[in-house]
């Protein structure tokens, strides 16, 4: 691809261009991997491994992406705050107050006096 003064390009002409920017991209990417995988897996025999067991051990690490961080705890939050007049109501102290308590709030009261015993 030459280079291309995208200021002198209609919007019809830069939507073109990124549809083949965006395909050049993907096959590029499709590429680079591909030589990386093979490197992987040569690199695996060269050790005397097979490409089985080196995708068996690289598991851990993709479970791990697809789990998210280990570091996010995946139990729930612990009740900070509870609505007296249905107990069922409740809310951590996380993200956007809840409605019930945005609620009480608006009408005069303090959150403090939702909070849980602990």
């Amino acid at each position: 691809m030459a280079d291309v003064d995208v200021a002198k390009q209609s919007y019809a002409e830069l939507i073109s261009l990124r549809a083949r920017l965006e395909k050049e991209i993907e096959e590029k990417r499709d590429e680079e991997l591909k030589v990386l995988a093979d490197g992987y897996a040569k690199k695996l025999q060269a050790a005397g491994f097979s490409v089985e067991e080196g995708i068996k051990a690289m598991l851990p690490y993709t479970e791990a992406k697809l789990r998210g961080s280990a570091a996010i705890s995946t139990s729930p939050a612990r009740v900070l705050y509870r609505d007296p007049a249905n107990p069922e109501n409740t809310w951590s102290g996380r993200g956007q107050p809840a409605r019930w308590l945005s609620q009480y709030i608006a009408a005069g009261r303090q959150r403090e006096e939702f909070r849980v015993e602990s």
